[in-house]
């Protein structure tokens, strides 16, 4: 998570709305953000917990909410715009809204909290909640991420299993535990060994020996199929040669039977071979004369049809012509008479016009009517609202309101007098408590003087006294031994002899024989004592300044929170005496009569107000009613006028009385069936005439047919009677007795190739069944044919056929068990082996569920993360230690730290002194960090600090701000809050943020 911008207003101490862009200040790599105690700078990180989370640790989001909202503001506003994702890519805005119950001061409505995706078409609202966005809890934020004051030691002063718990929902560990799983799959493999078992339970009986039985009786039953498959053999031959001669013996029946039947047949041949020459003879001779007669009778009945429809068609159409020359006669009268049903229908328009302004006349004299009444009760409420407007204001001038500014400054005073009092209440506790801490400071500065021996901090003359007198010994040291040395030789001297050191022959004041051990001890036991005093001044010193650094800074805070409570004093003071000198009881009580007062004002101003518009509309509705009365009356005036113009204008007085009262409705319907009538006789007169004209040229037309099919029928009557003559003489000649018999036969439609065709083919066949009957009696077999020898023939193969079915489906029987064996052999092995198979793996599965059951992979993972985050955390730990110290965690996830100058012990990490833990835990939260980044794939990660370095002294602030510096260089961006002022002037790139007793708290840049 990357921050970009955060804009807050009416959070604690930011009353006016203030907007931290964090763009230049992240750009930076190292950021700060100063300010003096109590101005607001830990508040940053509390809007950023509630824009992601919607609550904060300080205060729960419930019951304690009003406690967050400035007093001063109307609640609050929090938008926080930050990057988050893989590789921080994408865009969010987090806003979180809440404000105060308008009726109840103290009461805060529940906050609106949304959340936004940055798209091309702008904030889209999102449904995920900030934890999503963000990938972690709040609790694991604000120990990674945000740590907030008095939270940085949390991560390592958990106990083992939080911290663990921790790790697992930080890192995802949950993925490996695997208990659930693993018990999931041991219960798949118990139910698929019941399964197998079952099965192979059923496979019991199918064994080896039952297929060696089966096989055997397979064997018997073929050899038996094979004797009685040659035996069906020999008497399917013995058939076959019984039915050849039985076919040959039935055949000659057969043909016996058809040639007697053939027999009974040939009379009617022979009668169909006469008829089909009498048919010939009709259609050669006498069906031309037939056919010529029946056209001439055809024509004949043609043509005296069209003389009787001529003659018909000739009476029909004079009458037409009389029916139409008629209505032609009338149609052309009334056309004649058109220009009078125009002039009627013109005053019909006329009367609807007029039947129209007589209504709307009717229409408005009602109008008029009640407009008339309405105007009565208009003059009576016009005077209620004249008195009601009258009351109010003399209302309203009894009131004697106080000035608005003097209410607003009362109400400005007060609620500054109870943020002063509140103010100095804390400022009290926080007197006491730096009191107390100054107190307790300078008495562990007597008891550090009282262990050194020393009755004032002079440790620099101690020490340089100490460091001389430790000289001064060694130098004592020094000079013994060099005696001790020369002892060896002083013994050796004789008089006349040379020194063995430097030659000479005289040796005027030899060292005494004896060396003194006592005094040379005396000097040890003095370097030893002069050397561990002057490492307890030193240590001494060390802690004294630190002590003295902290009191120095607790006492001038508690000068600068002094004087803050005196000036808060005074302005009390002042307030006070600028309103009268009232208490702030008095105060409370005389604001809220002023405020009831002005209420009460409000109150009928707003009566007023409401009865001066309600009179103005009042007015101006019945100024437009008295209009509306006007024009109305005016509006009759005219329509009378009108009425009588168009009575003048009529011209039918019989239409004026019919359709005086008619609706308009029916008017238009009458002059539309008028119009439809006169254009239909612009239509139908033509017509008329034109079918007139085209009926007498109909009636010449038939008058000249009936003439030519006159003369046609006498022709046709003369050919016939030639026709007749002729075929009389045919049918005489060719021996027939009428021209029925002959259209009798004509009819019947012979087929003669057809004809002839079946009688040659009759006789075809008789003389081939003649041949096939001499044939077949020529053989003897045929002729002594047996029909009892056949049967038992029949009856003996059919036995034989029936024994091999027999055999050949216990074959098939004893064949199909014993693929059935062998198949379920094969399966019983297969389900032998996956019973193996699952028997291993449920054994394995029980071993690993007794590894994995309570979550114990996921402890042991979860220690090996926070194993390699101590390795990490080490790097910079043993720089900050200066090689001294490092961090461990055993098995259990407790922290240790190896002590390398005392030979590499281990003590527990509770054991670090105030500095050194934050230096631990400053490690640790980098390393922790460094993960998170890693988890969530992103080049840049986010450190933000507010902790601990008032508890450093100056070198370790040095090391420590050195080791957030270099940070820079492996993408992180290290974000600092601190009221430390050699932070400041090390940070280069920074907000400040101020606290102004009137707009709250600001913020302005360094940059």
């Amino acid at each position: 998570m990357i921050p970009v911008k955060l804009e807050i207003e009416g959070l604690y101490s930011y009353k006016a709305k203030q907007t931290i862009d964090f763009t230049h200040l992240t750009g930076a790599g190292l950021f700060g953000i100063f300010g003096a105690v109590g101005s607001g700078k830990s508040s940053i990180l509390e809007a950023i917990l509630l824009a992601l989370y919607g609550t904060t640790e300080r205060l729960a989001s419930k019951g304690e909410k009003n406690s967050m909202v400035n007093l001063q503001s109307p609640g609050i506003a929090i938008h926080f715009e930050f990057q988050a994702g893989k590789n921080n890519e994408t865009s969010y805005k987090a806003s979180y809204i809440a404000k105060r119950n308008t009726k109840n001061f103290d009461d805060v409505k529940p906050a609106t909290h949304t959340f936004y995706e940055k798209s091309s078409e702008g904030w889209l609202p999102l449904e995920a909640k900030g934890e999503e966005l963000v990938g972690m809890k709040m609790d694991h934020f604000r120990q990674t991420v945000i740590i907030p004051q008095g939270k940085f030691r949390e991560f390592i002063e958990q106990k083992p299993k939080d911290r663990a718990e921790m790790m697992k929902e930080l890192f995802g560990l949950e993925r490996f535990d695997l208990a659930g799983k693993t018990k999931q799959l041991l219960s798949i493999e118990k139910e698929k060994k019941i399964k197998l078992e079952t099965q192979l339970e059923g496979l019991a009986a199918f064994t080896k020996e039952a297929l060696q039985t089966s096989e055997g009786q397979l064997q018997q039953q073929l050899a038996q199929q094979k004797e009685e498959d040659q035996r069906l053999t020999e008497k399917e031959k013995q058939l076959n040669s019984s039915l050849a001669v039985k076919e040959k013996a039935e055949q000659l029946i057969q043909l016996k039977t058809q040639l007697a039947a053939s027999d009974q047949q040939l009379p009617a041949f022979q009668e169909k071979q006469r008829l089909l020459q009498q048919y010939q003879k009709a259609q050669a001779y006498v069906k031309p004369l037939l056919d010529q007669f029946q056209e001439l009778e055809i024509d004949l009945e043609k043509y005296r049809v069209s003389v009787a429809d001529c003659e018909r068609f000739k009476i029909r159409f004079e009458q037409e012509i009389e029916e139409k020359n008629t209505r032609y006669q009338k149609l052309y009268k009334d056309y004649s008479n058109k220009g009078e049903k125009e002039a009627r229908i013109r005053d019909l328009l006329q009367i609807k016009e007029l039947n129209k302004l007589s209504s709307e006349k009717d229409s408005l004299a009602q109008q008029l009517q009640q407009l008339n009444l309405q105007n009565s009760a208009q003059q009576e409420q016009k005077d209620k609202l004249t008195h009601q407007i009258e009351d109010a204001e003399k209302a309203l001038e009894q009131i004697a309101a106080p000035e608005l500014d003097h209410v607003s400054k009362m109400e400005a005073a007060l609620l500054e007098l109870r943020q002063l009092e509140d103010r100095s209440k804390l400022l009290s506790d926080q007197l006491k408590g730096l009191s107390a801490d100054i107190a307790s400071t300078q008495k562990a500065q007597q008891q550090l003087l009282q262990e050194a021996a020393m009755e004032a901090p002079t440790f620099p003359s101690a020490i340089q006294t100490t460091t001389e007198q430790l000289h001064q010994v060694q130098k004592d040291r020094e000079h013994l031994l060099q005696q001790q040395g020369l002892f060896t030789y002083a013994h050796q001297l004789k008089p006349g002899e040379a020194c063995p050191l430097c030659g000479a022959m005289e040796h005027p004041a030899p060292l005494e024989h004896h060396f003194d051990e006592e005094k040379l001890q005396k000097t040890d036991e003095a370097i030893q004592r002069f050397s561990q005093r002057l490492e307890t001044l030193r240590s001494t010193q060390s802690s004294y300044e630190k002590l003295h650094l902290n009191m120095e800074n607790a006492e001038k805070s508690h000068l600068e929170k002094q004087q803050e409570a005196d000036q808060l004093q005074n302005r009390i003071q002042q307030l006070l005496k600028e309103n009268g000198g009232a208490q702030e009881a008095d105060l409370a009580q005389a604001l809220q009569t002023a405020k009831d007062t002005l209420q009460r004002e409000k109150n009928l101003q707003q009566q007023l107000k409401a009865l001066l518009a309600e009179q103005k509309a009042f007015l101006t509705k019945a100024e437009q009613d008295l209009n509306r009365f006007q024009a109305a009356e005016q509006e009759v005036k005219t329509l009378q006028t009108k009425i009588e113009t168009k009575l003048a204008e009529i011209n039918y007085p019989d239409l004026l009385e019919k359709y005086r009262s008619a609706s308009a409705a029916q008017i238009d319907e009458d002059i539309s069936k008028v119009k439809r009538y006169l254009d239909d006789l612009e239509v139908n007169l033509p017509r008329a005439q034109d079918a007139l004209n085209e009926a007498r040229q109909q009636q010449t037309t038939n008058l000249a047919h009936l003439k030519t099919y006159q003369e046609r029928l006498a022709e046709v009557k003369t050919k016939l009677g030639k026709t007749d003559e002729s075929l009389s003489l045919a049918l005489a000649q060719h021996d027939f007795t009428g021209i029925q018999t002959v259209k009798d036969l004509l009819e019947k439609s012979l087929d003669q190739t057809k004809m002839e065709e079946e009688i040659k083919a009759f006789d075809r066949q008789r003389a081939l069944m003649r041949d096939k009957i001499q044939a077949l009696e020529a053989e003897e077999a045929v002729a002594t044919f047996d029909q009892e020898q056949f049967t038992a023939v029949q009856a003996a193969f059919q036995a034989a056929k029936t024994a091999l079915e027999a055999t050949q489906k216990r074959v098939a029987l004893l064949q199909k068990e014993i693929d059935d064996i062998n198949a379920k052999l094969e399966e019983k092995a297969r389900l032998k082996k996956d019973f193996q198979s699952v028997e291993n793996r449920e054994t394995n599965l029980k071993e690993l569920y007794g590894l994995f059951q309570g979550s114990g992979f996921v402890k042991y993972v979860s220690n090996i993360y926070l194993k390699e985050l101590v390795q990490t955390a080490n790097i910079r730990f043993m720089q900050l230690a200066k090689n001294s110290l490092t961090l461990e965690v055993d098995d259990s996830n407790t922290f240790w730290v190896k002590d390398h100058l005392n030979g590499g012990k281990r003590r527990l990490l509770k054991t670090l002194s105030g500095g050194q833990t934050f230096q631990a835990s400053l490690c640790l939260a980098l390393a922790l960090a460094e993960k998170v980044k890693a988890l969530n794939r992103a080049d840049q990660s986010f450190f933000f600090l507010d902790e601990g370095f008032g508890a450093l002294d100056k070198n370790a602030l040095r090391t420590v701000f050195e080791t957030l510096k270099s940070l820079r260089h492996e993408k992180r961006i290290v974000g600092i809050i601190s009221h430390v002022e050699e932070l400041q002037q090390e940070i280069g790139v920074y907000a400040q943020v101020e606290l102004d007793p009137e707009n709250g708290s600001q913020v302005s840049y360094s940059f």
